[in-house]
C-alpha cells in the first residue's frame, strides 16, 4: 500500500529541498552594470580589515548572501549574511584579510551568493581590482615580514624616554643560515617620526644579536589629531631582499602596552594633559 506524506512529512522534505538549493546555487552571469572594488579604509588597516564595495546599478535591490575573496596570495576568505544593496546604490562588505604570502603579482577574484528582488539565490563570480593598492600594500606587509622572520628573530622592548626622544628597544638575532636581509629604516607616520639616531641599514647576518632601535619624536603636536589618532603608531618598517621589492615595508608589531607609551609619549612631548 502506498502511503501519502503527510503535513509534517511534506514541510521537512521541502525544508531539506530548499537547503539543498541555497547551498549550491546555480552560476550565473551577473546583472548588467553591477561591479565590485576592493579597498580598505584607513580605520580598518590596524585590525587588518577591507571591504568589497558592491554597486547595483540594477532597478532591484540586491542582497549579497555570501561573498568569498580568492587572491592568488593568501586563503580564500568568506563572508556570509545578508548585505541589502539598494537599487541605484552601493554597500560595503567587509572582511578580515588571513595573512599573505611572497608572490610577483596579486590577482583578486570575488564569488557572490546573492537573490535580485524576489528571485531564488544564485552565484556570480568577478575578477576585481584593488582600487588604490592598499591591500596588495598589507600583503606585501606581511611578505616584509616573514622575509625578515626567516633572517632573524625580532624582538621589540618597552619603550624608554630618554630627553625629548622616545627610544624603542630593537634587537634582531640573525638565524643560522638565514637570507641576506637588510632592515633599510623606519618610516614616519602622521603621529610620530624617527629622529636621528634611529637604526639605518642594518645588515642581518652573523651570529650575535644586533640593536636596531628606533627614536621617535613627535610629527605633529595637533590636539585634535592626538586625540583621534588610529593609525599614528603603526610605524613602517623597511626591509630590504633580493626577493622583495624596493622600499617594501611592515609595520613594526607594538603591544597595547607599547602603543600606549608611545601615545602618552607624544602627549608629553607637546604638552598635552
Amino acid at each position: 500500500m502506498r502511503r501519502t506524506p503527510g503535513p509534517a512529512t511534506s514541510a521537512v522534505l521541502a525544508a531539506l529541498l530548499l537547503s539543498a538549493c541555497s547551498q549550491h546555487p546555480r552560476e550565473v552571469p551577473l546583472p548588467q552594470g553591477v561591479a565590485a572594488v576592493l579597498d580598505q579604509g584607513r580605520m580598518q588597516r590596524q585590525a587588518r580589515d577591507a571591504f568589497v564595495r558592491i554597486t547595483n546599478p540594477t532597478r532591484e535591490d540586491l542582497h549579497v548572501l555570501e561573498l568569498t575573496l580568492t587572491s592568488s596570495r593568501a586563503p580564500d576568505v568568506t563572508w556570509s549574511g545578508d548585505e541589502e544593496v539598494t537599487a541605484g546604490y552601493e554597500s560595503d562588505v567587509v572582511l578580515h584579510l588571513p595573512r599573505g604570502r611572497c608572490a610577483d603579482s596579486t590577482r583578486y577574484r570575488v564569488s557572490l551568493v546573492y537573490r535580485l528582488g524576489a528571485g531564488d539565490p544564485v552565484r556570480s563570480s568577478l575578477p576585481v581590482q584593488d582600487r588604490y593598492g592598499a591591500v596588495t600594500r598589507v600583503l606585501d606587509a606581511d611578505c616584509a615580514r616573514r622575509t625578515l622572520d626567516g633572517a632573524a628573530r625580532l624582538h621589540v622592548g618597552a619603550p624608554v624616554r630618554e630627553g625629548r626622544l622616545l627610544r624603542v628597544p630593537v634587537t634582531l638575532t640573525p638565524r643560522p643560515g638565514g637570507a641576506a636581509v637588510r632592515l633599510v629604516g623606519y618610516r614616519p607616520t602622521p603621529l610620530v617620526r624617527p629622529a636621528r639616531g634611529s637604526a639605518t641599514d642594518v645588515d642581518v647576518s652573523g651570529t650575535a644579536p644586533l640593536r636596531a632601535d628606533l627614536l621617535l619624536e613627535p610629527a605633529r603636536c595637533d590636539p585634535h589629531a592626538i586625540a583621534e589618532d588610529k593609525v599614528g603608531r603603526l610605524v613602517p618598517v623597511e626591509v630590504a631582499a633580493p626577493t622583495l621589492p624596493g622600499g617594501t615595508t611592515f609595520v613594526l608589531p607594538l603591544d597595547r602596552t607599547q602603543r600606549t607609551a608611545v601615545l602618552d609619549y607624544v602627549r608629553s612631548a607637546c604638552g598635552l594633559p
